[in-house]
């Protein structure tokens, strides 16, 4: 259902995701995306990002709400070091924006990067 706001009709949330899931390819871009959102990341971006992979069953007992196991499984993990931003914030949060266009340092210019992460998972986690 699409939303009603100061008198445009906007497409709902899931609707702008798969347009803009359909611009990326679900291979090895959704990785570069993540590293260059590393180098932005922050006033100095990352000088280390590692990616692991948890491939352990926690089981259900220990979940903050039961409704979450669903989400439970296999999981890609990205650490970098940078520390976020009010702005990196904002960023991720944004569709179609980017809080970089006008930053030539930056590599991040179009506000799509981050959100092809949707073709990994439905529930992205970040933590700064």
């Amino acid at each position: 259902m699409d939303r009603f706001d100061e008198g445009v009709v906007l497409p709902t949330l899931i609707k702008q995701l798969r347009k803009i899931l359909d611009q990326y390819p679900d291979d090895g871009q959704i990785l570069k995306e993540v590293i260059q959102n590393a180098e932005d990341a922050g006033t100095g971006g990352a000088t280390r990002i590692v990616f692991f992979v948890d491939s352990t069953s926690h089981g259900v007992q220990s979940l903050h709400h039961p409704e979450l196991k669903e989400f439970q499984g296999p999981a890609l993990y990205v650490y970098n070091d940078a520390l976020f931003t009010e702005e990196d914030w904002r960023g991720v949060r944004t569709l179609y924006e980017s809080i970089k266009e006008t930053d030539p340092l930056k590599v991040g210019r179009f506000g799509l990067g981050f959100k092809s992460v949707f073709h990994m998972t439905d529930l992205p986690s970040i933590f700064s």
